[in-house]
């Protein structure tokens, strides 16, 4: 597959709309009124915003140790594959090529169903524990394995992710302009 397509399904793999205000809840029953607003981005292709993902954490305020929350809300239809392998290719990107390959997918496979435009996606992180995945606010499943629950959240939170700008939108990093404003 070529960069430009896989760059297109990343940036399709997942969507969220942020409520208006600076302050938001996630909603769903794990960590309703738990969590506030960290920071907030669309990941855009070629124009086309693919999704837009939200991060919340206690207090708004994002630790890697602490548990935290990431939506995603879907602009364009992806199917459950699309979603899974994507995500394995992000990681491998970052971490390298695992050897349990066909697991990991399992597992994405497991949390993942086919999207639309307009599905919210929730993973809710655990730090050590895993994380749990809702579709709304449905219980999609749990990924048990804590390595792995870390790794699918360094798909946006590393410091060496493929979408930068992202990442300082979603940990509220104001970065700094240059030229005339």
């Amino acid at each position: 597959m070529t960069s430009l397509r896989l760059r297109l399904l990343w940036a399709m793999l997942l969507l969220m709309t942020l409520p208006p205000g600076l302050y938001a809840t996630v909603d769903n029953p794990i960590v309703r009124g738990q969590f506030s607003l960290v920071g907030s981005g669309q990941l855009t292709w070629w124009g086309m915003t693919v999704y837009d993902a939200v991060l919340y954490a206690p207090e708004g305020i994002y630790r890697p140790e602490t548990p935290h929350s990431l939506e995603i809300t879907y602009r364009f239809s992806f199917t459950q594959e699309q979603l899974a392998s994507r995500s394995l290719a992000e990681i491998e990107r970052l971490f390298g090529k695992r050897s349990d390959r066909d697991a990991v997918l399992a597992q994405f496979r497991s949390v993942f169903h086919d999207v639309v435009k307009g599905d919210r996606i929730t993973a809710v992180h655990s730090p050590g524990k895993g994380a749990d995945f809702f579709y709304g606010e449905s219980p999609l499943g749990r990924i048990e394995d804590a390595a792995l629950a870390a790794e699918f959240f360094s798909i946006w939170l590393h410091p060496e992710t493929s979408e930068p700008n992202l990442r300082s939108q979603l940990l509220g990093i104001r970065t700094a302009s240059i030229g005339p404003e």
